[in-house]
């Protein structure tokens, strides 16, 4: 593992020239921050240190794999991997015919559902934009090594990279590797609770309730890596669970664990919510067993997994400096009085929110978690099929719930919604349990009744979260429509040299041209060029904005978004023919 991530990022630093890799801060100039000054024979010698590190890893690993001993393992290691998934299928196979078909329609329902939401005209790029036209569309040394802001989800944006090299369009980009991540997430989830011995429709309606809440509708059109890190999880989760429990593939388990925690944080850093989670919940059985060698194992394993995404990490701290990753806004302490008073109000908006409102969920929050802690004193008394999901399943949700928090609170930080979406697919695992036991505990005459109550506040529940959707993407989707007129105006008209100061409209424009005019190359500056006369200059209506252009002449463009002004290319500006700064640039701090 960590000969592997240790040559993946020397692949990455040989991958530019010194010179490619001092040009990273013209992809995205708006902003003061820059790279770390380097030398050419600073830039070289960290990539022959990385080479050097892969291969000194890699003989021992290559010489034990080579032993009989190690060739052995590599054949128990396989068996475990082929008896997982055929435990897995095992569990789909075992089911009755019409539940099988229960969940393959579930599955093609959602894959259908999210398909459309991907559409940019359904949900419109924000985030993603910049994902797009700063890393994935730009080399691999960019995609692995700029980090101007935490926008950079390295592993996301390099999966989309490779898309972009199949084929440049934004969905095919952005939006269809989340899609793809998001069905072999839901996937796993159904299967993985299966195999931890939940019935059918504790597994069927914990999936569909996580799969379309709000936040997980949103992030799954939206190219952002945050279903990747909820694949990641589901992962670290289920594995977690296998090897508490004793699992007979324990290398199965521990690859799982480690090979998504490390590929967990290099698609999100807040992944280590997840890992703290998942290794102190081990920690504490071992330690309850006493099974000091398991707890060895989990020191060290957890070294493999700090050691191997900073190797990937490497790139990035080398050229963008480690304060920028180590030190940004989103991770910094905040005083300890400011956290203390936030974090009520915190958790009933984050827990609320990821229940599908942010005001009046966390009262469903507290229903749930009420009716679970009444429910599990009575649990040893019910039947092994309906006990032993709940034994299994409910304290390992209860700590992944709750243990992210107690990480936010030593490190006085306050992660955002979005980064513990994975936290809601315990909460619905909490509430899909309580509604199964319900319906079997009710009397007959009842569950008729019972079911249509439950189905109806089911259908409500969808329909706000829908809407919501909807609603919010509403002034984004029009915004979205204003700046691609302002593309296709541009792209109507002769190609001439175009000034855009404007940060976002500087990369929408270039996001539609890489996106749907693929290799054409438009003369597009954001500050003026010595020398250049510009035919075109874009800038936001009625003097909003930095750049609050001096022309005495109408737009040739305008809607509520960008107005277009042409020059005349025959009339060279005296300012800019000598160099200087043209008579109408006029920027406003």
């Amino acid at each position: 593992m960590l000969a592997l991530c240790a040559g993946y990022a020397a692949l990455v630093l040989h991958s530019a020239t010194w010179a490619e890799a001092r040009q990273l801060d013209a992809i995205f100039p708006f902003y003061k921050w820059r790279i770390r000054l380097f030398s050419a024979t600073e830039f070289t010698q960290f990539g022959q240190l990385l080479t050097g590190l892969a291969v000194v890893l890699a003989l021992p690993a290559v010489v034990l794999i080579a032993a009989p001993a190690g060739r052995a393992e590599c054949r128990q290691w396989g068996s475990e991997l082929r008896a997982v998934l055929r435990g897995l299928g095992r569990a789909f196979r075992a089911l009755p015919t019409a539940q099988q078909r229960g969940a393959v329609l579930l599955l093609l329902a959602l894959t259908a559902f999210r398909l459309v939401a991907s559409i940019p005209a359904v949900t419109p790029g924000y985030d993603d934009v910049p994902s797009y036209e700063m890393f994935a569309s730009k080399s691999l040394l960019a995609v692995s090594a700029y980090y101007p802001v935490p926008n950079n989800h390295v592993l996301s944006n390099t999966i989309s990279g490779v898309f972009y090299r199949v084929n440049p369009g934004f969905w095919f980009t952005m939006r269809l590797p989340v899609v793809l991540a998001a069905t072999v997430a839901t996937v796993l989830l159904f299967l993985g609770l299966l195999g931890a011995r939940a019935s059918f429709r504790v597994a069927w309606m914990s999936t569909l309730l996580f799969s379309l809440a709000q936040l997980s509708l949103y992030h799954v059109a939206v190219g952002r890596g945050y279903w990747l890190l909820t694949l990641m999880g589901v992962i670290a989760f289920f594995g977690s669970l296998a090897l508490a429990a004793g699992t007979r593939q324990p290398r199965a388990a521990w690859t799982g664990l480690v090979v998504g925690g490390v590929l967990g944080l290099y698609t999100v850093p807040t992944f280590a919510l997840v890992l703290g989670s998942a290794f102190s919940w081990l920690g504490l059985g071992y330690l309850r067993r006493r099974d000091w060698r398991a707890i060895a194992w989990l020191a060290i394993l957890g070294a493999v997994i700090a050691a191997g995404s900073l190797l990937l990490y490497a790139p990035l701290i080398f050229v963008s400096g480690p304060a920028i990753f180590f030190n940004n806004g989103f991770v910094a302490p905040q005083p300890l009085g400011i956290f203390w008073r936030g974090l009520p109000a915190y958790l009933w908006e984050t827990e609320g929110f990821l229940a599908g409102q942010g005001k009046v969920g966390g009262l469903l929050v507290l229903a749930v978690l009420g009716a679970v802690v009444l429910l599990w004193r009575r649990v040893t008394e019910w039947p092994t099929t309906q006990r032993l999901p709940w034994q299994r399943l409910v304290p390992a949700a209860l700590w992944f719930m709750a243990f992210p928090y107690a990480m936010m609170a030593a490190q006085r930080v306050f992660a955002p919604g979005r980064a513990v979406l994975y936290k809601a697919f315990f909460f619905f695992l909490l509430l899909a349990l309580v509604v199964d036991w319900l319906l079997q505990a009710a009397p007959k005459p009842w569950q008729r009744g019972l079911r249509m109550a439950l189905s109806l506040a089911a259908i409500v529940w969808l329909g706000y979260e829908l809407n919501s959707l909807w609603r919010d993407n509403q002034r984004p989707r029009r915004r979205n429509a204003e700046m691609y007129h302002a593309f296709e105006w541009l792209d109507q008209h002769p190609k001439a040299p175009t000034l855009m100061p404007e940060s976002i409209h500087s990369m929408t424009v270039r996001m539609y041209l890489h996106s749907e005019r693929p290799g054409q190359h438009w003369p597009i500056d954001h500050i003026p060029q010595p020398g250049i006369s510009y035919t075109y200059v874009l800038a936001f209506p009625d003097l909003h904005g930095w750049f609050q252009p001096g022309f005495t002449f109408p737009p040739v463009f305008h809607n509520e978004l960008v107005e277009i002004y042409q020059l005349n290319p025959a009339v060279a500006d005296s300012a800019s023919a000598a160099g200087a700064l043209p008579s109408y640039w006029h920027l406003v701090e």
